[in-house]
């Protein structure tokens, strides 16, 4: 019986956490009305071979499109050649563990603190997008996006990063936007 309320109270504790969170950092000396193109790094880094259900071209191909959707929906141009900014992204996966160090007593009722008698396991995802100014050879912006991940997200991948993406560039946005109504 104990064993199955540790196992639900960590259920819960990592469920509470695999909301997505998203962080943005913007370059506040830049005036982004400047850039209107842009085109995606020729560097890629390799896909990860440990986490093949999560990392793989065909996710690659989402994460890109949806970048691609919301760039041009800033009003940005994709290009070949001669451009203004350049994309690029990493996906960061490794492997987490929570120790579960609660031990529940039942003569006296309450949880007291002994050695760790359990470890739970989870995978968690970071997508680092950034843009860079060519000119300057400089990040102008960097878009990040992390959660844990759960093999029941591969049924719903695009929609998981579509979701993923409008939450970075909606940050994206409104730093434009606070920026350019600042000058």
């Amino acid at each position: 019986m104990k064993n199955l309320i540790t196992v639900f109270a960590i259920s819960i504790l990592l469920s509470a956490c695999s909301s997505t969170k998203v962080l943005s950092d913007i370059d506040k000396e830049v005036n982004f009305d400047n850039y209107k193109t842009y085109a995606w790094s020729a560097t890629v880094d390799p896909i990860n071979k440990d986490f093949p259900q999560y990392d793989n071209s065909l996710n690659r191909k989402r994460w890109k499109n949806a970048i691609d959707a919301a760039m041009q929906k800033e009003g940005f141009v994709l290009r070949e050649g001669n451009v203004d900014l350049e994309m690029d992204f990493h996906i960061q996966l490794e492997r987490n563990a929570v120790v579960d160090r609660s031990y529940h007593n039942d003569e006296i009722n309450h949880y007291a603190q002994i050695e760790p008698n359990a470890l739970y396991q989870y995978d968690e995802g970071t997508m680092t997008i950034h843009l860079l100014d060519l000119e300057q050879k400089q990040v102008v912006w960097q878009g990040v996006t992390t959660r844990i991940l759960d093999i029941g997200l591969i049924e719903n991948a695009d929609v998981t990063i579509q979701k993923a993406v409008s939450k970075l560039f909606e940050k994206f946005h409104s730093q434009r936007t606070v920026k350019s109504k600042n000058k």
